[in-house]
């Protein structure tokens, strides 16, 4: 169950130097949360639940007594929203802070212990779905923005999230429920004698409703037609190429040898990786595939609460949705551990083969120190990229998906409203059945109908803080 109430604290940038941090917090009492973290100056947040309230920037100093001495007082700039108008439908806030990432760790890590927990992938996207402030097209588009590598798949990103194709099948749902309804009663009083009893009149009805769904079937066609040239213009989804194992075995070290640049930080203790962050590895000028570096999973159970928790959800979820897996560990240990979950390939790297006591095994030798290994390991990754099917972007999949579903559903009922047209009269059943069919498939599109288990799918792709 996901509680919008729930006091949740995220970044919301990567977590890397930079000029600006952002930590987002969302729920009941971020008010009071932020009494706790921030020193005002003037006037703290206000606690207006207008529709239209906010966003507000404040400005404030860290409070020491949260977050010590030896940051405290620094100035930092908020915006809040207070009310339901906001993009969660609920209290947020977001606090701008210098990009240093032991900073951030310590400002969630404070909110933590005023009350809060570490949010969960996608929950502050998914808080907006819940609040009717995006479906699941836009929902879909901010990780489509996120995962956008090219001018051309940002503007596509942008045009989605902007509504697009997502407005367009939410209209045609509203005019197909409109149809519905009138189907419903047409069944309901079709006994009684009116002058729509009739044959003449019941064929004028029929080819009213025929009309209706021709209207319908071409807007979707038109949805389609939308969709094929955003493939065009955005591109083929990149695969992405997951490096999973245990924590502090030089994952992010192996990350970084790959790309050929320091995109990941690197620390030699564990827990230094929190969030996943992500590049594209690049051949001959070109990418053939996103490289993503997760946090470590580990055998000691971790508080639910904890920071490290969330992370290594994050990490699982990644894993999970990934199509090919670097399944990592450490060159001292003979065997790589548990599988990672899902069914992508795998290519079973050991790591630090450098190191006194590394024991030989089959599994692909490497060592970022000595510079073993890492030429035949990135030959192993495009392999197994080449070896995978053309994708496009799951959001894209999925919408299309839904759109041919209800065009079938649409024909369907277009040719029971053709007979009743000629003929002065059709099965209504049959035909508010095919249109009820036709509702559900782009509602589900839209998240008006979908799944639990879809929603989870869906929103435990974004990153955390999302």
């Amino acid at each position: 169950m996901h509680d919008p109430d729930e006091l949740i604290v995220a970044a919301a940038t990567v977590n890397g130097p930079g000029a600006r941090a952002v930590v987002r917090l969302s729920g009941a009492g971020v008010d009071r949360l932020l009494g706790c973290l921030l020193a005002f100056s003037g006037p703290g947040p206000s606690r207006s639940d207008g529709p239209g309230a906010g966003p507000e920037r404040l400005e404030a100093c860290l409070n020491a007594s949260a977050v010590g001495p030896a940051w405290g007082g620094l100035p930092v700039a908020l915006l809040w929203w207070p009310g339901p108008g906001g993009p969660t439908g609920g209290p947020l806030a977001e606090l701008q802070l210098p990009a240093a990432p032991h900073l951030v760790d310590l400002v969630a890590t404070a909110a933590c212990q005023a009350g809060a927990r570490p949010a969960r992938g996608g929950e502050f996207s998914l808080r907006g779905w819940l609040a009717g402030r995006l479906d699941l097209a836009a929902a879909e588009a901010v990780l489509a923005v996120v995962d956008a590598r090219s001018a051309d798949q940002l503007a596509v990103a942008l045009d989605r999230l902007a509504g697009g194709s997502g407005r367009q099948v939410r209209a045609v749902r509203d005019d197909l429920l409109d149809l519905a309804a009138d189907l419903e009663a047409v069944i309901d009083f079709g006994d009684e004698r009116s002058p729509a009893a009739l044959p003449a009149a019941a064929a004028e009805v029929w080819a009213s409703i025929e009309r209706r769904l021709t209207a319908a079937a071409a807007a979707l066609e038109a949805g389609e037609d939308r969709l094929r040239q955003r493939e065009v213009a955005g591109g083929q989804r990149l695969p992405r190429v997951v490096i999973a194992g245990p924590p502090n075995i030089g994952k992010s070290s192996l990350f970084n040898a790959l790309l050929g640049r320091g995109a990941a930080l690197v620390a030699d203790e564990p827990g230094t990786t929190r969030d996943w962050i992500d590049a594209p590895l690049v051949v001959a000028g070109q990418p053939s595939c996103m490289l993503v570096d997760v946090a470590g999973h580990g055998t000691t159970p971790l508080a639910p609460s904890s920071v490290a928790a969330a992370a290594e959800m994050a990490a699982a979820a990644q894993v999970a949705a990934a199509d090919v897996v670097v399944a990592c560990h450490d060159a001292a240990e003979r065997a790589p551990g548990p599988a990672a979950p899902g069914t992508a390939p795998r290519i079973v790297v050991a790591t630090r083969c450098d190191r006194p006591g590394a024991v030989p095994s089959a599994a692909l030798q490497t060592s970022t120190v000595a510079g073993v290994g890492i030429g035949e390991l990135l030959a192993a990754i495009h392999d197994a990229v080449a070896r995978l099917p053309p994708s496009a972007a799951p959001g894209t999949v999925r919408l299309a998906a839904g759109i041919a579903a209800a065009r079938r559903a649409i024909a369907e009922a277009r040719e029971i409203a053709a007979l009743g047209a000629a003929h002065g009269g059709a099965d209504e059943v049959v035909a508010a059945s095919a249109v009820a069919r036709a509702v559900a498939a782009l509602g589900e599109v839209t998240g008006i109908d979908a799944p639990a288990e879809l929603l989870d799918r869906i929103f435990s792709r974004h990153c955390i803080g999302k």
